[in-house]
Protein backbone atom coordinates (compact mmCIF):
# COMPACT_ATOMS: atom_id res chain seq x y z
CA UNK A 1 0.00 0.00 0.00
CA UNK A 2 1.06 3.50 -0.55
CA UNK A 3 2.59 5.54 2.16
CA UNK A 4 0.76 8.28 3.28
CA UNK A 5 1.68 11.84 3.07
CA UNK A 6 0.39 15.43 3.38
CA UNK A 7 -0.12 16.91 0.39
CA UNK A 8 -2.79 19.22 -1.45
CA UNK A 9 -2.32 17.66 -4.80
CA UNK A 10 -0.98 14.23 -4.46
CA UNK A 11 -1.94 11.23 -2.85
CA UNK A 12 1.04 9.79 -1.76
CA UNK A 13 5.08 10.32 -2.50
CA UNK A 14 4.92 7.32 -4.81
CA UNK A 15 1.74 8.58 -6.55
CA UNK A 16 3.84 12.19 -7.17
CA UNK A 17 6.54 9.91 -8.41
CA UNK A 18 4.48 7.59 -11.16
CA UNK A 19 2.17 11.01 -12.34
CA UNK A 20 5.31 13.22 -12.85
CA UNK A 21 6.73 10.43 -14.78
CA UNK A 22 3.51 10.18 -16.93
CA UNK A 23 4.03 14.08 -17.23
CA UNK A 24 7.25 13.05 -18.84
CA UNK A 25 6.18 10.32 -20.99
CA UNK A 26 3.15 12.12 -22.28
CA UNK A 27 5.45 14.89 -22.90
CA UNK A 28 8.05 12.97 -25.55
CA UNK A 29 5.32 11.82 -27.38
CA UNK A 30 4.23 15.10 -28.49
CA UNK A 31 5.61 15.36 -32.40
CA UNK A 32 6.37 19.15 -31.88
CA UNK A 33 9.73 21.80 -30.81
CA UNK A 34 9.32 22.26 -26.92
CA UNK A 35 10.95 24.13 -24.50
CA UNK A 36 10.50 24.95 -20.87
CA UNK A 37 11.26 27.42 -18.30
CA UNK A 38 10.67 28.12 -14.36
CA UNK A 39 9.64 31.60 -13.47
CA UNK A 40 9.25 33.14 -9.88
CA UNK A 41 5.53 34.06 -8.58
CA UNK A 42 4.60 35.77 -5.44
CA UNK A 43 2.66 32.48 -5.82
CA UNK A 44 5.16 29.77 -6.00
CA UNK A 45 7.73 28.68 -8.63
CA UNK A 46 5.73 28.03 -11.89
CA UNK A 47 7.20 25.74 -14.82
CA UNK A 48 5.95 26.63 -18.33
CA UNK A 49 5.92 24.68 -21.19
CA UNK A 50 6.28 26.15 -24.47
CA UNK A 51 4.97 24.30 -27.63
CA UNK A 52 5.81 25.33 -31.41
CA UNK A 53 8.16 27.01 -33.59
CA UNK A 54 10.27 29.65 -31.59
CA UNK A 55 9.52 32.31 -33.59
CA UNK A 56 5.20 31.57 -33.73
CA UNK A 57 2.64 34.02 -32.07
CA UNK A 58 3.21 33.55 -27.95
CA UNK A 59 -0.22 32.39 -27.13
CA UNK A 60 -0.65 31.70 -23.44
CA UNK A 61 -3.33 28.52 -22.91
CA UNK A 62 -5.00 27.47 -19.04
CA UNK A 63 -6.52 24.47 -18.26
CA UNK A 64 -7.97 22.97 -15.15
CA UNK A 65 -8.40 20.53 -13.06
CA UNK A 66 -7.57 16.83 -13.33
CA UNK A 67 -5.50 17.22 -16.11
CA UNK A 68 -1.45 16.70 -17.47
CA UNK A 69 0.05 19.81 -19.70
CA UNK A 70 1.02 17.50 -22.04
CA UNK A 71 -2.26 15.75 -22.05
CA UNK A 72 -4.55 18.64 -21.59
CA UNK A 73 -3.64 20.58 -24.67
CA UNK A 74 -2.49 17.34 -27.47
CA UNK A 75 -5.65 18.36 -29.28
CA UNK A 76 -4.47 21.83 -29.87
CA UNK A 77 -0.91 20.78 -30.62
CA UNK A 78 -2.05 18.58 -32.95
CA UNK A 79 -4.76 20.73 -34.39
CA UNK A 80 -3.68 24.65 -34.47
CA UNK A 81 -1.13 25.92 -36.82
CA UNK A 82 1.91 25.40 -34.75
CA UNK A 83 4.27 26.38 -37.51
CA UNK A 84 3.08 30.18 -37.05
CA UNK A 85 1.64 30.05 -33.07
CA UNK A 86 3.81 28.68 -30.04
CA UNK A 87 1.40 27.87 -27.09
CA UNK A 88 2.55 29.22 -23.47
CA UNK A 89 0.94 26.35 -21.06
CA UNK A 90 2.00 26.85 -17.15
CA UNK A 91 1.30 23.98 -14.80
CA UNK A 92 -1.67 25.82 -12.91
CA UNK A 93 0.02 26.67 -9.11
CA UNK A 94 -2.30 24.20 -7.19
CA UNK A 95 -2.44 21.06 -9.74
CA UNK A 96 -0.38 17.84 -10.81
CA UNK A 97 2.73 19.33 -12.52
CA UNK A 98 5.92 21.20 -11.53
CA UNK A 99 4.75 24.15 -10.19
CA UNK A 100 4.14 25.23 -6.76
CA UNK A 101 1.80 22.97 -5.11
CA UNK A 102 -0.17 25.06 -2.79
CA UNK A 103 -3.94 25.32 -3.98
CA UNK A 104 -5.27 28.64 -5.17
CA UNK A 105 -9.42 29.36 -5.54
CA UNK A 106 -10.84 29.07 -8.30
CA UNK A 107 -13.46 31.40 -7.30
CA UNK A 108 -11.39 34.52 -6.73
CA UNK A 109 -8.96 36.63 -8.73
CA UNK A 110 -5.83 34.42 -7.39
CA UNK A 111 -5.19 33.12 -10.60
CA UNK A 112 -5.62 35.83 -12.54
CA UNK A 113 -3.03 37.30 -10.58
CA UNK A 114 -1.04 35.13 -11.21
CA UNK A 115 -1.35 34.43 -14.69
CA UNK A 116 -0.04 38.38 -14.63
CA UNK A 117 3.00 37.56 -12.72
CA UNK A 118 3.62 34.93 -15.28
CA UNK A 119 3.24 37.21 -18.16
CA UNK A 120 5.61 39.58 -16.46
CA UNK A 121 8.40 36.91 -16.32
CA UNK A 122 8.01 35.65 -19.71
CA UNK A 123 7.65 39.64 -20.71
CA UNK A 124 4.24 39.09 -22.84
CA UNK A 125 2.43 42.64 -22.03
CA UNK A 126 -0.38 41.37 -23.85
CA UNK A 127 -1.43 38.62 -26.12
CA UNK A 128 -3.81 36.09 -27.40
CA UNK A 129 -5.47 33.65 -24.52
CA UNK A 130 -6.87 30.43 -24.56
CA UNK A 131 -8.55 28.90 -21.59
CA UNK A 132 -9.51 25.16 -22.24
CA UNK A 133 -12.21 23.35 -20.09
CA UNK A 134 -11.45 24.46 -16.20
CA UNK A 135 -8.60 26.43 -17.49
CA UNK A 136 -11.35 28.99 -19.54
CA UNK A 137 -12.54 30.27 -15.83
CA UNK A 138 -8.50 31.10 -15.01
CA UNK A 139 -8.19 33.07 -18.66
CA UNK A 140 -11.87 34.90 -17.42
CA UNK A 141 -10.11 35.96 -14.26
CA UNK A 142 -6.90 37.81 -16.14
CA UNK A 143 -9.99 39.43 -17.75
CA UNK A 144 -11.32 40.67 -14.62
CA UNK A 145 -7.53 41.13 -13.23
CA UNK A 146 -6.14 43.15 -16.43
CA UNK A 147 -7.81 42.94 -19.42
CA UNK A 148 -5.58 44.84 -21.55
CA UNK A 149 -3.53 42.05 -21.60
CA UNK A 150 -5.98 40.03 -23.23
CA UNK A 151 -5.89 40.86 -27.15
CA UNK A 152 -7.99 37.85 -28.01
CA UNK A 153 -9.89 35.33 -26.02
CA UNK A 154 -10.16 31.97 -27.07
CA UNK A 155 -12.37 29.52 -25.19
CA UNK A 156 -12.86 25.75 -25.47
CA UNK A 157 -15.96 24.15 -23.42
CA UNK A 158 -15.46 26.97 -20.99
CA UNK A 159 -16.22 26.81 -17.47
CA UNK A 160 -17.10 30.24 -16.08
CA UNK A 161 -20.39 30.73 -17.76
CA UNK A 162 -22.70 28.40 -16.34
CA UNK A 163 -23.03 26.22 -13.38
CA UNK A 164 -21.41 22.48 -14.12
CA UNK A 165 -22.69 19.31 -11.62
CA UNK A 166 -20.39 18.23 -8.98
CA UNK A 167 -21.27 14.71 -9.28
CA UNK A 168 -18.14 14.20 -11.39
CA UNK A 169 -16.01 15.47 -8.23
CA UNK A 170 -18.08 13.87 -5.80
CA UNK A 171 -17.81 10.65 -7.68
CA UNK A 172 -14.01 10.72 -7.99
CA UNK A 173 -13.91 11.27 -4.52
CA UNK A 174 -15.69 8.19 -3.87
CA UNK A 175 -13.19 6.28 -5.99
CA UNK A 176 -10.55 7.59 -3.82
CA UNK A 177 -11.49 5.40 -1.01
CA UNK A 178 -10.28 2.34 -3.02
CA UNK A 179 -6.48 1.36 -3.48
CA UNK A 180 -6.88 -0.07 -6.93
CA UNK A 181 -9.27 0.66 -9.75
CA UNK A 182 -10.57 -0.96 -12.30
CA UNK A 183 -11.43 -0.67 -15.95
CA UNK A 184 -15.23 -0.53 -14.95
CA UNK A 185 -14.42 2.20 -12.31
CA UNK A 186 -12.38 4.37 -14.93
CA UNK A 187 -15.24 3.81 -17.59
CA UNK A 188 -17.85 5.47 -15.10
CA UNK A 189 -15.79 8.31 -14.16
CA UNK A 190 -14.91 9.40 -17.93
CA UNK A 191 -18.55 8.73 -19.35
CA UNK A 192 -20.22 12.14 -18.76
CA UNK A 193 -16.61 13.39 -20.04
CA UNK A 194 -15.73 11.45 -22.88
CA UNK A 195 -17.33 8.02 -23.82
CA UNK A 196 -15.11 7.86 -26.90
CA UNK A 197 -11.90 8.37 -25.70
CA UNK A 198 -8.47 7.06 -26.55
CA UNK A 199 -7.19 4.51 -24.54
CA UNK A 200 -4.18 6.00 -23.76
CA UNK A 201 -6.12 8.99 -22.58
CA UNK A 202 -8.39 7.26 -20.07
CA UNK A 203 -5.77 5.31 -18.44
CA UNK A 204 -4.01 8.45 -18.04
CA UNK A 205 -7.28 9.96 -16.53
CA UNK A 206 -7.05 7.18 -14.87
CA UNK A 207 -3.84 7.37 -13.01
CA UNK A 208 -5.12 11.07 -12.19
CA UNK A 209 -7.77 9.35 -10.46
CA UNK A 210 -5.65 6.83 -8.25
CA UNK A 211 -2.65 9.00 -7.39
CA UNK A 212 -3.98 12.90 -7.32
CA UNK A 213 -6.64 14.67 -4.38
CA UNK A 214 -9.90 15.64 -5.80
CA UNK A 215 -9.97 19.25 -6.32
CA UNK A 216 -12.50 22.15 -6.44
CA UNK A 217 -14.55 20.95 -9.18
CA UNK A 218 -16.11 24.63 -9.14
CA UNK A 219 -15.66 27.60 -11.22
CA UNK A 220 -17.24 30.60 -10.31
CA UNK A 221 -19.71 32.06 -13.01
CA UNK A 222 -19.06 35.33 -14.79
CA UNK A 223 -21.41 37.89 -15.72
CA UNK A 224 -21.80 41.09 -18.08
CA UNK A 225 -20.55 43.38 -15.17
CA UNK A 226 -17.78 41.81 -14.77
CA UNK A 227 -16.57 41.22 -18.28
CA UNK A 228 -17.72 44.84 -19.27
CA UNK A 229 -14.43 46.22 -19.95
CA UNK A 230 -13.34 43.19 -22.27
CA UNK A 231 -12.94 44.64 -25.75
CA UNK A 232 -11.13 42.09 -27.14
CA UNK A 233 -12.81 39.62 -29.53
CA UNK A 234 -14.04 36.60 -28.28
CA UNK A 235 -14.30 33.40 -30.10
CA UNK A 236 -16.29 30.40 -28.15
CA UNK A 237 -15.94 26.57 -29.02
CA UNK A 238 -18.96 24.73 -27.43
CA UNK A 239 -20.11 20.71 -28.05
CA UNK A 240 -23.77 19.90 -27.67
CA UNK A 241 -23.18 16.50 -26.11
CA UNK A 242 -21.40 18.01 -23.35
CA UNK A 243 -22.32 16.76 -20.45
CA UNK A 244 -20.45 19.33 -17.98
CA UNK A 245 -20.80 22.45 -20.14
CA UNK A 246 -23.61 22.40 -22.36
CA UNK A 247 -22.63 23.88 -25.84
CA UNK A 248 -26.01 25.25 -26.54
CA UNK A 249 -26.55 26.87 -23.29
CA UNK A 250 -22.50 28.05 -23.00
CA UNK A 251 -22.83 29.53 -26.55
CA UNK A 252 -26.23 31.37 -25.93
CA UNK A 253 -24.36 32.84 -22.33
CA UNK A 254 -21.19 34.07 -24.47
CA UNK A 255 -23.60 36.06 -26.49
CA UNK A 256 -25.04 37.47 -23.24
CA UNK A 257 -21.93 37.90 -21.13
CA UNK A 258 -18.86 39.27 -24.00
CA UNK A 259 -19.24 42.92 -25.43
CA UNK A 260 -17.70 41.47 -28.42
CA UNK A 261 -18.41 37.78 -29.48
CA UNK A 262 -16.61 37.58 -33.31
CA UNK A 263 -17.31 33.76 -33.76
CA UNK A 264 -19.16 30.51 -32.35
CA UNK A 265 -18.69 27.46 -33.34
CA UNK A 266 -21.31 24.47 -31.69
CA UNK A 267 -19.62 20.77 -32.58
CA UNK A 268 -22.18 17.72 -32.71
CA UNK A 269 -19.69 15.13 -32.36
CA UNK A 270 -21.06 13.27 -30.06
CA UNK A 271 -17.88 12.80 -27.85
CA UNK A 272 -18.96 14.96 -24.88
CA UNK A 273 -16.47 16.98 -22.82
CA UNK A 274 -13.72 15.47 -24.73
CA UNK A 275 -14.71 15.41 -28.20
CA UNK A 276 -11.64 16.95 -29.09
CA UNK A 277 -9.31 14.05 -28.18
CA UNK A 278 -11.58 11.47 -30.24
CA UNK A 279 -11.26 10.73 -34.15
CA UNK A 280 -13.01 13.23 -36.73
CA UNK A 281 -15.64 10.75 -37.78
CA UNK A 282 -18.11 13.90 -38.74
CA UNK A 283 -15.58 15.79 -40.29
CA UNK A 284 -16.24 19.08 -38.16
CA UNK A 285 -12.85 19.18 -35.96
CA UNK A 286 -10.42 19.88 -39.24
CA UNK A 287 -12.55 22.73 -39.84
CA UNK A 288 -13.29 24.14 -36.34
CA UNK A 289 -8.80 24.07 -35.64
CA UNK A 290 -8.68 26.00 -38.79
CA UNK A 291 -11.28 28.30 -37.54
CA UNK A 292 -9.26 28.33 -33.97
CA UNK A 293 -5.72 29.07 -35.82
CA UNK A 294 -7.12 31.88 -37.95
CA UNK A 295 -9.07 33.41 -34.71
CA UNK A 296 -5.69 33.29 -32.54
CA UNK A 297 -3.68 34.70 -35.82
CA UNK A 298 -6.21 37.25 -36.95
CA UNK A 299 -6.71 36.78 -39.74
CA UNK A 300 -9.84 37.85 -41.46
Amino acid sequence: MEQKYASEIYRSKEGRHILHNLYRKLLIELDVPIAERMVKTAFGATHVMLYGHPAGLPVPVFYGEYALNPLAVRPLVRGLDLSRIRLIVPDPVGQVGFSSEKRLSFSGKAYGEWICQVMDALELSSAPVVGYSFGAGIALQLCETSVLRVERLLLVMPSGLMDVSTSGTQLVRRMQQKNALTAQDVSKALHPVGPFLPEDVADALGMLFLHAEAGQGAVKCFNKRSLRKLNAPVCVIAEKSDNLFSGEAVIKRAQKVFPYVQHSRLLSTGGSHGCLFGPDATGQLAGCFNLMSDFLLDVT
